[in-house]
């Protein structure tokens, strides 16, 4: 399977070894929820899509 790399900034790194969190699963997981939003018959609400967008902007996904 290809891998991508993704970057984190170092305060999340650290969350990330702090908390033992396996980083590839999680973002396997969201990106699959994501994905399977999309697929779905159903669009997602203005608070839905504003809820999602702030979470990735947490992790330092969005700046």
């Amino acid at each position: 399977m290809p891998r991508k790399t993704i970057s984190l900034p170092e305060d999340l790194a650290e969350f990330v070894d702090e908390n033992h969190i396996n980083l590839s699963r999680f973002v396997q997981d969201k990106l699959r929820e994501l994905s399977e939003s999309e697929d779905s018959s159903e669009d997602l609400s203005d608070d839905e899509a504003k809820e999602i967008a702030q979470k990735l902007e947490d992790l330092g996904y969005l700046n």
